[in-house]
């Protein structure tokens, strides 16, 4: 009985910490044609093997110099760009993001996160730098990159609820939905968009992903 009682202990659900929703952003393609570029995290690698994304496509910053030029069909950087491998410069992040660009096959993206430098915080703000919209699509025009689509994120990168198109509708829907239960918070999101337009809001949300073509 007691041998019974330690199985059902041992095999309790194992907790995640992180959703892979962005995939959906992505171009259709089999998971071994994805890349995911990020700092070492063993939990953030079994989600990624859950859903069939291999070891041998889960790069780290030190991977990415080896890797050849023009070999990579999509690019994710979930997290955005990480604080130990570049600096904060404008023109080091530009050449990083240069970088990126040599490593994707014509026709190929690049999807990148990144969390809202205006006053957000979140489990991965010591890892990478946050950024705010405006400046990271011109970083990535700067580079060489076209084309970007833009992405609202709620409540954060790592288990983002909602992934939503920056115009008024699906931005309404995802915060009528994500704040139903916290009414002031709702009041006041209601009150800068009946005052400002609901666009205004898309500056302030915790988060976004950029899809950009090579």
């Amino acid at each position: 009985m007691q041998s019974d009682q330690q199985g059902v202990h041992q095999l309790q659900p194992r907790v995640f910490n992180y959703s892979l929703d962005w995939r959906f952003l992505l171009p259709l393609s089999t998971p071994d044609k994805v890349f995911v570029l990020f700092e070492e995290n063993s939990d953030f690698c079994q989600t990624l093997e859950q859903v069939g994304i291999p070891i041998s496509n889960q790069l780290s910053f030190l991977d990415i110099e080896q890797k050849q030029k023009n070999q990579v069909n999509s690019l994710v950087l979930p997290f955005g760009v990480p604080v130990h491998s570049v600096s904060g410069e404008e023109a080091d992040q530009v050449e990083f993001f240069r970088s990126m660009r040599k490593l994707i096959s014509e026709h190929g993206n690049l999807l990148l996160g990144f969390n809202n430098s205006r006053g957000y915080r979140s489990r991965t703000q010591t890892q990478y730098y946050s950024s705010t919209l405006q400046r990271t699509t011109s970083q990535l025009q700067k580079a060489g990159f076209k084309a970007a689509k833009v992405f609202g994120v709620v409540p954060d990168l790592n288990i983002p609820e909602y992934i939503f198109d920056l115009t008024a509708r699906p931005l309404y829907f995802a915060l009528q939905h994500r704040f139903k239960r916290k009414p002031i918070i709702l009041n006041l999101l209601q009150l800068l968009s009946s005052t400002a337009g609901v666009m205004s809001i898309s500056d302030f949300l915790p988060g976004y992903f950029v899809s950009a073509m090579v």
